[in-house]
């Protein structure tokens, strides 16, 4: 058996993915099955009911943003009509890699983690990390005076391109200014990771004074930095990657600021849902 959160993602994703409603008693039945040596009900029994109890958790936490409806006996889907980015991030946390093409796991996640933190700290929001290029922002200079605008006393860009062809080391910056437009201003820059066996290794990958050397001049702002990923962090995950100026945004966090889903997420996972299907409790 996997650890309870994980068998509760799996089992809220087949649920959408089928359309249908799980109870506590057929959960139970899965687990038996599952079993080899089962040691009676207990077991199966205490399976179910933790993996009940970790949605009632994930129901209390995010209300009306969590697409499902659960009364503590049975877990049925109640997605709204714009979508949920809460399926979305529990794709991506269940998915083989190679089910996943880099624009959704860079792109999309990564514009998804910006609309939460920026709902989160306030102010204005960017996604600065590769793959960049977008109509609007053709150079990497395009990219950095985008920055700077944010950030006046940055000054001009002192690069032309970015770092190995890929990014300065971080994907979404926030900016937060008074109404003065002065400084010091917060400053958030974040990292995204979405693989569970790696985002270990993601986080600070990049000191924030390395990306500062692009610019002219230092910023003189206070700044944190966050690290997001789409499954749902424990306290030990949240420890690990937590400290006096870093927070963590897990999918809980996301999707607590950031519930709706754009039409590239819905359309890609509505494309998967056969392989969600297929996706073990084991």
């Amino acid at each position: 058996m996997k650890p309870i959160a994980e068998v509760a993602d799996v089992v809220e994703i087949r649920a959408w993915a089928g359309n249908k409603a799980y109870t506590i008693g057929a959960l139970k039945e899965e687990i038996e099955s599952l079993i080899s040596d089962p040691g009676g009900d207990e077991e199966p029994e205490r399976g179910a009911q933790e993996t009940f109890d970790e949605f009632g958790e994930r129901a209390r936490h995010l209300g009306a943003a969590y697409p499902f409806v659960f009364d503590g006996h049975m877990l049925r889907p109640n997605v709204p009509e714009e979508g949920s980015s809460y399926l979305f991030c529990l794709a991506l946390s269940l998915l083989n890699a190679d089910e996943i093409t880099q624009k959704i796991r860079n792109v999309e996640f990564e514009t998804l983690v910006m609309r939460a933190a920026q709902k989160y700290f306030g102010g204005e929001a960017l996604r600065i990390g590769a793959p960049w290029r977008t109509t609007k922002i053709p150079t990497y200079t395009a990219l950095l005076t985008s920055v700077s605008d944010l950030i006046p006393e940055l000054g001009t860009p002192t690069r032309t391109t970015a770092p190995h062809g890929g990014d300065g080391g971080w994907d979404v910056i926030v900016v937060n200014n008074f109404g003065d437009g002065q400084f010091p201003r917060l400053i958030a820059m974040g990292n995204c990771a979405t693989g569970r066996t790696d985002w270990r290794k993601k986080g600070k990958e990049t000191e924030p004074s390395y990306f500062w050397t692009f610019f002219s001049r230092e910023h003189r702002s206070v700044c944190i930095t966050f690290l997001a990923a789409p499954f749902a962090m424990n306290e030990e995950d949240r420890l690990r990657k937590s400290g006096t100026t870093t927070l963590t945004f897990d999918r809980m966090r996301i999707c607590e600021h950031a519930a709706t889903a754009s039409p590239q997420m819905r359309d890609w996972l509505d494309s998967k849902k056969e392989a969600l299907l297929d996706i073990p409790l084991t």
